[in-house]
């Protein structure tokens, strides 16, 4: 399965024919696969490999496993914007599911085609589909697919501008996804609230909606497929502080959710995004700039049918020719806003048709269902009248018994009360002056404590300064030391001329650390990420770099796998990681290689680190061995593998740590491979200074402030021997 996730799909079948596998085994591989591929994201690739599939699948009778196939490329085809190829493979899901009995397949389909219909502003059809859904969804008691269905009956709602029948059904989807404890779902409700209140004028219940979804779509980013979430969320609450004239707040919000829309390429969203950057900019006095937002939200809408967005922008462009005296452009857009408002009013007309008749099957059973509830709810009160006529009588019988055991009482006791009272407060009075003249004694004895403590705490505080002061200047000097244990700069550039170092420490002193040694016609380089930072991840650099001018410079070990062997027993050694008791798990990660000057030939090996080469503008990344050096050992030898690389054409070579692509941003998420890859595709065709200052915006633009989690080190080497 691993080396069949690494092939491309053109060579899916080719290798599995090669394969023993065969038949049945073959389809449910591919299927598994492309499965697979849709859950992580990888919608191209899904689509592709999910045809071969369903051919493998349709010719071993595993039908089912067609219409799972055919659903999943539905709704990628949504995702990618391609309506029509969408609606097509969902109606075939559904006719295989409806054929083989399945009905929660059945309602998931159903509530993709109208969703689809739904996006292109085809209510009544939409409603006809969701309606249709959600029966069959109550039929199999699925109440996430339920609460789910309920949600897009309320958008529908929504966008027909009947506010208060939409909030019924997004409040009835929350409550399911709160008693089914969905953060994803709730959030998803949260929003469709929260716009609701937007559209009502009610602001501050909107930002509260908006907020508490915000909070959640993060804790449960993963499980949206769609990628949308946020923006939307950064949309919504940009458009609302543009509505309560906060433009600056408004516009960094909008600008945010328009690069995620643009990063994920979806049209819906992204012209929904340029609408109300468009309403921002006319507010801001950018007539020019609202037109231009206006005219990429029309072009977006167009491309997938959005006709309630083509109605929004239509009818925004000719308001804005009106103000600037542009009369037949104003004209030209009015006209085209009314035949596409008279295109969802005309769509309207079905639907009434439509809902009338699903709306009356779907109340009916709600009626009878409230008719049990209500006869239920009658006995329930006539007995609860009954009980508390009871137990009022005895409450007031009581009360009455009560009230007449307390007068004769009361009459009784009243004179001696007046006599106890007259000598209680003569005492009361006396205890309260020796009281106060106590608290007063406890008042300056406190004083003068305090005034004590304080100055302990000032002199402890100075004591700390000291130290604090002691401890930084040593850990400055040991940077110092680490400083001029790395590669001479000098030495490095006579070697590689065209090379970066892009050296980050996270704490003044750095366990990671790059090293350089030439040894005949062999030039070696190393990057290495040591367990830990600061201090104690210096101490385990010192450690490494002693270690490999040891091992190369004065025991002449010249391959680079077997140099990563031998530094592994040797830090072993070193750290006595192998006695029983050793509590020191420390360990490296190591990306290495030896450049032979001669023969134009460049020899590879990692310990749990990849090297990544550029050529012609293309990044292969190399994966090492997926073991550090040092640390624990479970096999009885370990061995490292070395990797050959051609360096007769120009090249470049990247050794790096995981630092750069751990780094996190504000919202917790990191730079990752991929970005990395990205990056260093995209300054390939720069000087090497030029490349070292991309490496650093790119670095600084993504972490926007946040706190370097971990060392970074990149060694960067342009070949041309």
């Amino acid at each position: 399965m691993l080396c069949i996730s690494g092939l491309t799909y053109s060579q899916y079948e080719d290798t599995l024919s090669n394969s023993n596998l065969a038949g049945k085994d073959k389809a449910i591989i591919l299927y598994g696969e492309a499965m697979a591929l849709y859950d992580e994201g990888e919608l191209a690739q899904s689509l592709s490999l999910s045809k071969i599939a369903i051919a493998a699948c349709e010719e071993e009778g595993m039908l089912d496993g067609v219409a799972q196939l055919l659903l999943n490329m539905g709704k990628a085809s949504r995702v990618n914007g391609d309506y029509q190829q969408s609606l097509k493979y969902l109606f075939m899901s559904n006719e295989h599911f409806q054929t083989l009995g399945i009905l929660s397949g059945q309602a998931s389909a159903l509530n993709e085609i109208g969703a689809i219909y739904r996006l292109q502003g085809n209510y009544s059809e939409a409603l006809e589909f969701f309606f249709n859904s959600l029966k069959l969804y109550q039929q199999i008691n699925d109440s996430a697919g339920t609460a789910v269905t309920f949600n897009n009956i309320g958008i529908v709602y929504f966008y027909q501008n009947n506010f208060q029948k939409s909030l019924e059904y997004y409040l009835a989807s929350l409550e399911l996804e709160l008693i089914r404890e969905d953060d994803y779902g709730i959030s998803i409700s949260y929003i469709n609230v929260g716009e609701v209140y937007k559209n009502l004028g009610q602001y501050d219940k909107a930002l509260d909606y908006f907020l508490k979804a915000l909070v959640l779509v993060k804790r449960s980013e993963d499980r949206d497929i769609d990628d949308d979430s946020i923006g939307i969320l950064y949309n919504e609450i940009g458009s609302i502080h543009c509505s309560l004239g906060d433009y600056g707040l408004s516009q960094s919000y909008l600008l945010r959710a328009l690069d995620i829309f643009i990063e994920i390429d979806n049209r819906q969203r992204l012209a929904e995004c340029q609408i109300y950057l468009a309403e921002l900019s006319q507010k801001k006095h950018g007539i020019e700039k609202a037109k231009t937002y206006l005219y990429q939200a029309l072009a977006n809408a167009k491309e997938i049918s959005a006709l309630d967005i083509i109605v929004d922008a239509n009818q925004k462009l000719s308001q804005i020719f009106e103000q600037t005296n542009e009369t037949e452009k104003a004209f030209y857009y009015y006209k085209n806003y009314i035949e596409a408002r008279d295109s969802i009013f005309n769509k309207d007309q079905m639907k009434q048709m439509v809902q009338t008749e699903m709306l009356y099957k779907f109340e009916k059973e709600m009626q009878q269902a409230n008719l049990e509830q209500t006869k239920r709810d009658i006995l329930v009160k006539e007995n609860a009248r009954r009980q508390k006529l009871v137990r009022n009588f005895l409450i007031f019988a009581f009360i009455v018994l009560l009230i007449i055991a307390v007068i004769i009482y009361s009459a009784y006791k009243t004179k001696q009360r007046i006599n106890r009272q007259l000598n209680r407060q003569q005492i009361q009075i006396l205890e309260k002056n020796e009281e106060l003249l106590q608290q007063q004694e406890e008042i300056l004895s406190q004083r003068d404590e305090i005034e004590k403590k304080n100055q302990t705490l000032e002199h402890s505080q100075r004591i700390i300064e000291d130290k604090n002061d002691r401890i930084i200047s040593s850990i400055e000097y040991a940077q110092t030391i680490q400083q001029a244990i790395l590669p001479n700069r000098q030495e490095l550039t006579s070697f590689f001329p065209n090379h970066l170092v892009f050296f980050m420490p996270k704490d003044i002193v750095s366990g990671d650390f790059y090293w350089f040694s030439a040894v005949d016609d062999l030039l070696f380089a190393a990057v290495v990420d040591c367990t830990g930072h600061g201090v104690p991840g210096a101490f385990m650099s010192l450690i490494g770099n002693t270690l490999l001018n040891q091992i190369v410079n004065e025991w002449g070990t010249k391959d680079p796998a077997l140099i990563l062997e031998v530094m592994h027993k040797e830090v072993r050694h070193v750290l006595n990681q192998d006695t029983s008791n050793s509590k020191a798990h420390a360990s490296m990660d190591i990306c290495l290689i030896a450049i032979d000057t001669v023969a134009k030939e460049a020899t590879f090996a990692g310990a749990s680190r990849p090297l990544f080469l550029v050529k012609n503008g293309e990044v292969t990344r190399i994966n090492g061995d997926p073991r550090s050096v040092g640390g624990f050992q479970l096999e009885k030898n370990r061995c490292f593998t070395n990797h050959a690389i051609d360096v007769s054409q120009k090249i470049s070579l990247y050794l790096t740590t995981d630092g750069f692509t751990d780094q996190m941003n504000p919202s917790f998420k990191k730079f990752g491979r991929r970005k990395f890859v990205k990056l260093m595709e995209s300054i390939s065709t720069l000087n090497i200074d030029e490349q070292y200052i991309a490496i650093n915006q790119a670095f600084e633009e993504h972490r926007q402030g946040y706190e370097q989690i971990d060392d970074v080190c990149i060694l960067g080497i342009n070949l041309k021997l």
